[in-house]
């Protein structure tokens, strides 16, 4: 059965009244894939790696270089972080809780998936050495919006990103909820930030993972207002020529660690005693 405005404003303002709610949902799932993270990381490193191995079976055919005046210094490793890391992921997170589902959506994170209470994006962000590894590049369908408005369905305000030479508007476009089958699931969004290093062309290992929460739309546009945080959204690297609404921004670390104790940005890196998780900034 379809949706109705009235039942979609109703459940809204339930939401809006209690937004400590949304955020112990969020923090609730933030150890949960943190914790998958972890315990897949020997199979995120080990297969992320598989591709230096296999160069002699690709590097004639090599993907094409990306950006603007690209060195041609590196390969352009994005499908090795959407298929090796991405399935990886998956798997690990079936393992921790095989009851998910997976309810069709055309566009969101790289991993997607509904739990009793949400439904989960979790978009893996690779990163070598000439990206920045303090912010998420991020599309407007990967991030959720307030959902003030209605039209057949759900509609977001736009924000403005705000850098220190421009500014850009900014046009979410994941709801802040989903109502499946008369149950509420809000709309949560992680990111995998994969961080890898250059030692020759194609040889490009794993350096560290980050996991990354980004505010549920209810808690960025509204409530706790955390969109107007200076320095965590900026404008993005799309030129004048991409339409408006299709416009990405970035999304600062450092400022989004620093909502709510640190708890929003969490490290895993390999060090000589194993595996270690710790929080980008503080203690969490």
């Amino acid at each position: 059965m379809a949706t109705s405005e009235d039942q979609y404003f109703a459940i809204r303002e339930k939401l809006v009244a209690d937004p400590e709610a949304i955020i112990a949902v969020e923090r609730r799932y933030m150890a949960f894939l943190v914790e998958a993270t972890f315990s897949a990381a020997d199979s995120l490193y080990a297969d992320f790696c598989c591709a230096n191995d296999l160069v002699p079976f690709w590097i004639n055919y090599a993907p094409k270089q990306r950006g603007r005046k690209p060195k041609g210094t590196s390969v352009p490793w994005i499908e090795v972080g959407e298929k090796s890391l991405s399935f990886n992921l998956l798997k690990a997170v079936w393992q921790n809780a095989p009851s998910i589902t997976f309810p069709g959506l055309p566009f969101g994170g790289d991993v997607r998936f509904a739990t009793k209470d949400a439904i989960i994006h979790f978009d893996v962000k690779l990163t070598g050495p000439n990206d920045n590894p303090n912010e998420l590049v991020v599309p407007p369908q990967q991030i959720s919006g307030d959902g003030t408005g209605w039209a057949n369905g759900s509609m977001n305000s736009s924000c403005q990103a705000v850098g220190t030479r421009a500014h850009m508007l900014f046009q979410p476009k994941l709801p802040p909820f989903y109502i499946l089958e008369d149950q509420v699931l809000l709309c949560l969004t992680y990111f995998l930030k994969a961080v890898y290093t250059v030692e020759e062309l194609g040889v490009q290992p794993l350096d560290y993972l980050e996991v990354a929460c980004v505010p549920n739309g209810l808690l960025l546009f509204d409530t706790m207002n955390y969109a107007e945080t200076a320095g965590l959204f900026i404008p993005g690297k799309d030129d004048q020529t991409k339409a408006p609404e299709d416009k990405r921004t970035r999304i600062r670390l450092d400022p989004l660690a620093a909502l709510g104790g640190g708890w929003r940005c969490m490290k895993i890196q390999q060090t000589e005693e194993g595996w270690k998780t710790y929080p980008r900034l503080g203690s969490s």
